[in-house]
């Protein structure tokens, strides 16, 4: 997966991404789900900062601030 490939997918696919990297036991996991978070706060800045702030920081709860 690359950045570019990241920046080209819509929103939903993103957060379907980023959530099924939840339970992912890998050493390069960590990788994949900062360059999905990257590009997730790039486009909703203010969400995903709302999100990282709130008491419901949980990978879930993520769609749930973007889609406010």
């Amino acid at each position: 997966m690359s950045i570019e490939k990241l920046q080209n997918m819509s929103t939903e696919q993103l957060l379907d991404l980023f959530e099924l990297t939840t339970d992912i036991n890998d050493v390069n996991i960590s990788t994949v789900r900062g360059w999905l978070m990257d590009e997730i706060e790039r486009r909703f800045p203010e969400k995903f900062d709302a999100w990282l702030d709130s008491d419901e920081c949980e990978d879930e709860n993520l769609r749930k601030f973007i889609y406010k």
